[in-house]
């Protein structure tokens, strides 16, 4: 099993040494890359989640945009819950919600305005962008668990699997998430490196 490797780990790698100067610097890169790290997940999920539609699309294109929504239906409810999740505990203002669509190429949307201080804002547009790859990824990983190491029926492991596979596929960030998501997740980026350093040092 792949192991997240340590601060301590990560900093020997480079070689600096563990100076508070060369530790601050590493805390940074590691914050930079930990951003990104949803970025580089749900973006593929989204280029593999086209090229469906695509192959599907060569039927109709209406047919593929019917089949990706409702084929893996929990899959769209969960990606569009979380956006409105997000948005609701974030403080922005939900102005429209649909679920399921199957125009204009869209997969469902949930509208908000970002509202607040600026910083706040900042706050909105990155978590709700980024909710359902995490929220996918982090229920699909507890969901795998499960599968592996209880015991099921026969229907039991296709209803399972099912599921994973449909939460797995809506685990994506689409263009107008990538856009949201780069308006506001900057304003992580000092104080998840500050907690970096903070946890190095004191260690």
């Amino acid at each position: 099993m792949f192991n997240v490797p340590s601060m301590h780990q990560i900093i020997s790698w480079f070689g600096w040494g563990h100076e508070a100067g060369a530790v601050a610097a590493v805390s940074f890169m590691v914050a930079v890359a930990i951003i990104f790290v949803p970025v580089v997940a749900g973006f593929a999920l989204y280029a593999l989640e086209r090229l469906q539609i695509k192959l599907l699309g060569m039927i109709s294109v209406n047919f593929a945009y019917a089949f990706v929504n409702f084929v893996t239906f929990p899959g769209t409810f969960i990606h569009e819950t979380s956006h409105l999740i997000l948005a609701v505990v974030t403080g922005a203002k939900v102005t429209d919600v649909c679920m399921f669509e199957n125009k204009d190429g869209c997969l469902g949307h949930v509208s908000y305005c970002a509202r607040g201080p600026f910083p706040m804002q900042m706050v909105q547009h990155a978590l709700i962008a980024v909710a359902p790859t995490v929220v996918g990824f982090t229920v699909g990983y507890f969901l795998l668990q499960y599968i592996i190491k209880t015991p099921h029926t026969w229907w039991g492991y296709i209803g399972l699997w099912y599921l994973f596979v449909s939460l797995v596929d809506h685990s994506t960030m689409s263009d107008a998430d990538l856009k949201n998501y780069f308006r506001g997740v900057w304003i992580f980026i000092v104080p998840l490196a500050g907690i970096l350093f903070a946890c190095e040092m004191i260690t």
